[in-house]
């Protein structure tokens, strides 16, 4: 018997803003997801960026951003501006 793992589909909202600049941060909206309670179990997830041409950039969530059950995913890459407002893959462990 094996178990397949689903993802669920969720948006770049916003990348992480500051003085340095952080294009490997991003923050990440699931659906139905409103409170810090709910989103804590998603910290160490995968989660997974397919550009239109097929490429891909893998990063991991590493805590709740905010009140609201916003994510802080870290990328391995750098993500393009064109990534802003897409659907990202979020892999649970």
């Amino acid at each position: 018997m094996s178990t397949q793992v689903k993802s669920i589909k969720a948006r770049i909202y916003s990348i992480r803003r500051g003085s340095f600049g952080y294009s490997r941060d991003a923050i990440v909206i699931i659906p139905g997801v409103e409170s810090m309670v709910d989103a804590v179990k998603f910290i160490n997830s995968k989660v997974v960026w397919r550009s239109r041409a097929g490429a891909e950039i893998v990063g991991s969530v590493i805590r709740v951003w905010g009140k609201h059950g916003q994510l802080l995913v870290r990328f391995r890459r750098g993500l393009p501006g064109q990534a802003l407002g897409d659907a990202v893959d979020l892999v649970p462990k």
